[in-house]
C-alpha cells in the first residue's frame, strides 16, 4: 500500500514539473539569458544602424585542375578550353613511332557533359587549333590566354561533329596527332603543346565537360586509329589527358548597391560592418551574417554549388584573404548565411576588423552568378545583416 501511494506522488510530481517545463519555455530562457542578470545582449548591425559598406571587384585566377573543362558563350562570358594529350604505347609501338613506320589513319576526341550554362537547346558550337606556344595548366590564366606570348594556328583541325546528352566528339586531324606520338616517343622529333578549342560567334551556352580524372572512365580522350606500314592490321589507342584548363574571358558588373559573385570569372565582393558598438569585454556567444540574394539578376548552371565562402581579410588595401580561414554561407529560402563567430572573435581580440571577401561556394567548375544586395541598397532590411549575441564581463 505504502509502495502504490509513493509510486502515485513521484508520477505526479513528474507529471507536474514536465507539464511546467513544456507550458513555458520561452519563459523559462529568458529568464536565464535575462540580459541584467548575465549581461547577455544581442548587436543586429539593422537595427544598431551600424555602418556598413560593400563593392566588388574582379580577380583573375588560374583554373587548372577544376572537375569540370567549360567550352561555350553566354551572358557576355567565353569559355575557351586548353588540352594536352598524352598516349600510353609499348615499347614496340614507339620503336614504330621512331622509325616512322606507324600511319595515324584517324583519330576522335570523345568529351563528356555534365553541366550547362544557359538554355539547354542553344545554339552550340566550336573550333579546334593547334597550340603554338607551351603552356603550364596550373599558372595558365585568362590574362595568359590573352596575352603575346600565346598563339595558335588559325586552321580549324575539327570535323565530324557529333552531339548527344551523353557524349560530345568530332574528329581531329590524323597527321596532328601522329605528331603527338612523336613527340612522346622522342621530342626532338615534334612539338605537342595541345589543343584549344574556341566557341564560334553563333554559340550561346556554355558546357562543362568532365576534366582530367585517372579514377573515372569518361574522362576526355582521343582514341587513334592506327596502321602499321606494309600490313592491314589496325588498331586503336588511346590518349588520356595529360594537362587541361579553361580560361573565361568577360565580365558582369552591377550597379554600386547591388554585390556580385560569379565563379569561373572570378568576381568577388568585399564586406565590412562597424562593430565600434561592442564593448572590448564583450565574449562573442554566436554571430551570423545574412545577405539577400537578387533573384532575377542571379544566374545559375546545372549541378552548380549553391552556395558562398567568406574569407578573413587580412589587408584591405590590397584585398589579402586568409586562405586557411573561411566560413560557408547557405542559401536559406532568400538569403545565404554563415556563423562567422570565429571572425568576429578576431577582429574584437585582435583589434584588426578589415573585413570579409565573399566568393563562390565553387570558384573553377562553373561559371555561377550570385547578385546579393548590398550595403547601399534601395531597401534598408534587405542590406546584409550580421548580428551578434555577446556576453559583456562584469
Amino acid at each position: 500500500m505504502h509502495k502504490i501511494i509513493l509510486f502515485f506522488l513521484f508520477t505526479s510530481f513528474s507529471m507536474f514539473l514536465v507539464t511546467s517545463c513544456s507550458d513555458s519555455p520561452t519563459d523559462l530562457g529568458s529568464d536565464l539569458l535575462n540580459p541584467d542578470l548575465i549581461g547577455v545582449v544581442t548587436f543586429d548591425s539593422q537595427k544598431d544602424s551600424a555602418f556598413q559598406s560593400s563593392f566588388s571587384f574582379k580577380k583573375v585566377i588560374p583554373l587548372g585542375g577544376a572537375s569540370r573543362i567549360l567550352i561555350g558563350k553566354a551572358d557576355n562570358l567565353t569559355a575557351n578550353a586548353l588540352f594536352v594529350f598524352t598516349f600510353i604505347i609499348s615499347d614496340s609501338l614507339k620503336q614504330l613511332v621512331r622509325n616512322d613506320s606507324l600511319n595515324v589513319l584517324s583519330a576522335k576526341v570523345e568529351l563528356t557533359p555534365e553541366y550547362v550554362f544557359g538554355d539547354s537547346n542553344a545554339t552550340f558550337d566550336y573550333t579546334v587549333h593547334k597550340i603554338n606556344s607551351s603552356w603550364v595548366s596550373s599558372t595558365f590564366t585568362a590574362d595568359s590566354f590573352q596575352s603575346s606570348g600565346f598563339s595558335y594556328e588559325p586552321l580549324d583541325l575539327s570535323s565530324n561533329k557529333v552531339e548527344s546528352d551523353s557524349l560530345y566528339s568530332f574528329s581531329i586531324d590524323a597527321n596532328l596527332v601522329k605528331d603527338w606520338l612523336r613527340n612522346q616517343v622522342d621530342t626532338s622529333l615534334a612539338q605537342n603543346n595541345g589543343i584549344v578549342i574556341l566557341p564560334t560567334a553563333a554559340t550561346n551556352k556554355i558546357v562543362g565537360f568532365v576534366a582530367f580524372n585517372p579514377e573515372i572512365s569518361n574522362d576526355t580522350k582521343v582514341k587513334a586509329v592506327v596502321q602499321r606500314v606494309g600490313t592491314t592490321r589496325q588498331d586503336t589507342l588511346t590518349a588520356f589527358v595529360l594537362s587541361d584548363v579553361h580560361v573565361i574571358i568577360g565580365e558582369n558588373t552591377v550597379t554600386p548597391d547591388r554585390m556580385i559573385i560569379q565563379a569561373g570569372v572570378v568576381s568577388n565582393s568585399y564586406l565590412y560592418f562597424d562593430l565600434s558598438k561592442i564593448p572590448d569585454k564583450a565574449v562573442i556567444n554566436y554571430a551570423k551574417l545574412s545577405v539577400e540574394l537578387d533573384s532575377v539578376n542571379s544566374k545559375f548552371g546545372s549541378g552548380f554549388t549553391n552556395s558562398l565562402q567568406a574569407f578573413l581579410v587580412t589587408n584591405s588595401d590590397s584585398l589579402k584573404v586568409d586562405e586557411n580561414t573561411s566560413e560557408s554561407l547557405f542559401r536559406n529560402g532568400k538569403k545565404y548565411e554563415g556563423n562567422l563567430s570565429a571572425f568576429v572573435r578576431y577582429w574584437l581580440n585582435q583589434k584588426d576588423n578589415q573585413g570579409i571577401i565573399i566568393k563562390a561556394g565553387n570558384e573553377f567548375a562553373g561559371v555561377e552568378k550570385f547578385v546579393l544586395k548590398g550595403s547601399s541598397y534601395p531597401v534598408y532590411e534587405e542590406r546584409p545583416k550580421l548580428e551578434i549575441v555577446y556576453t559583456v564581463r562584469k
